[in-house]
């Protein structure tokens, strides 16, 4: 019988968020259990169910130390598999992430439902033989797109798909993910175990790994250099030197450790001199405007007059030329929203872009909408909505995944004869402190 939270996550219609602070890995689990066990009803669109399972000192002492991993092993044992790039579609049903919000200083582990009638592999558990036959990354993900594209071609992506620091760190952390992909299917090779057909395609494909990652930490670099970055990208750099420096002073004294201690305090001291002040001064070209702004702006002009059309429409004075004009507007603000969805970053977190977003549309309507005396925006789409990635749900990628006790979890592990999904590479793909940008 499922009561409580568990049956209010199981209600919901919309993209809910669920406090897991006073309840202990029991009743995680039960919750868990009872949520996901079996697929949702059918829903016109995917919703995403956010738990918040940790938070910074003040209260930290609400949430159960463990509160994550008992979240997350849970669902693994549900089959359900961890994908940093899944968004709100229907492709991404059967998947969760974890997260950091650092402007609320939260822990959350985000999930993404299986739903009945889905028609998404992830929800058919016992389907072995389509399984074998899927790709083992979906082939318009962003996952997919990085692995076997040329580097030139990565270089553009790149600067298009992912224009922010924290765009790039993520992008960074989906090519490791991959790196320990490619490194497993080569270990099953050098095992003497044949391929299946999915891995043997991917693996024909799959190219430039290294001097594509080489890329993107040079890329993300130059931010930090030129001071290109949000006060919360700044934030997130201040936690990963400190913890930078406190790893340092623990390792035993040498030359090398020296060194890069020297650069790491350094680094804090020119973090220091990057105030929020100043970072927010840069607030009219960083972060940089949508990806289709320049398609944007004429639409909204054109839409202004038209806004203003049916505010006297309201009065039901209109002439039949007016009457035809006005049949223009749903279709505008229908290309409205497309092309400000076709701008969302391939790892950009919905805070941020609804962020750009909003910093768009008070651009436009101090310019052109006060002279028209109207806002040209477009109606607000709710985040759960959104697929990501441009609006075709790009910003979603999938590697396989095993049991914890299979071998994906660590890098050169061998692939077990299992099909179940579980645990994946993501678990591990998170980027340590020596990799950091201190370095």
């Amino acid at each position: 019988m499922v009561s409580g939270m568990a049956a209010s996550i199981r209600s919901s219609l919309e993209s809910s968020t669920f406090d897991l602070s006073g309840h202990d890995a029991t009743s995680i689990q039960s919750i868990t259990h009872d949520a996901f066990s079996t697929p949702f009803p059918p829903l016109d669109q995917m919703i995403r169910i956010t738990f918040v399972v940790g938070a910074g000192k003040l209260s930290r002492q609400k949430y159960d130390a463990k509160a994550m991993q008992i979240l997350t092993a849970a669902l693994r044992e549900l089959d359900y598999v961890e994908d940093r790039g899944a968004g709100c579609s229907f492709d991404c049903a059967g998947c969760f992430k974890t997260q950091h919000d650092t402007g609320k200083n939260l822990f959350t582990v985000v999930v993404f439902p299986k739903v009945s009638g889905g028609g998404n592999a992830s929800n058919n558990a016992s389907g072995d033989a389509n399984e074998e036959e899927e790709p083992l990354l979906p082939t318009n993900s962003p996952g997919y797109k990085i692995a076997v594209c040329s580097i030139s071609t990565f270089q553009s992506l790149l600067s298009s798909q992912c224009p922010t620091y924290a765009q790039k760190r993520k992008c960074m952390e989906c090519i490791e993910g991959l790196v320990e992909l490619l490194q497993s299917i080569e270990n099953k090779l050098m095992g003497g175990h044949p391929l299946d057909s999915a891995e043997q395609s991917l693996y024909d494909e799959i190219g430039e790994l290294k001097e594509k990652l080489a890329y993107t930490q040079k890329e993300a670099a130059k931010h930090v250099d030129e001071g290109l970055l949000t006060v919360q990208e700044k934030e997130m750099l201040v936690e990963m030197n400190q913890k930078r420096i406190a790893t340092l002073m623990k390792e035993k004294s040498s030359a090398a450790v020296a060194e890069k201690l020297k650069k790491a305090l350094a680094r804090k001291e020119y973090l220091q001199r990057l105030t929020d002040e100043k970072l927010s001064s840069l607030s009219s070209t960083y972060p940089p405007p949508l990806r289709h702004e320049g398609k944007l702006t004429p639409l909204r002009k054109k839409l202004l007059p038209l806004l203003a059309l049916e505010g006297k429409a309201k009065g039901g004075f209109l002439t039949l030329a007016e009457t035809r004009a006005l049949t223009e507007k749903e279709e505008i603000e229908s290309e409205i929203e497309h092309l400000e969805e076709a701008s969302y970053g391939w790892f950009e977190e919905e805070d941020a872009f609804e962020e750009r977003l909003q910093k768009s549309r008070d651009k436009f309507n101090a310019k052109y909408a006060k002279k028209s005396g109207g806002k040209a925006s477009a109606k607000k789409t709710p985040a759960a909505g959104r697929s990501g990635g441009g609006g075709n749900s790009v910003n979603k990628w999938v590697l396989p995944g095993q049991k914890q006790t299979g071998g994906w979890e660590k890098a050169g592990g061998k692939k077990s004869s299992a099909k179940g999904k579980g645990g994946s590479v993501f678990s591990a793909m998170m980027l340590d402190d020596s990799s950091s940008d201190e370095d």
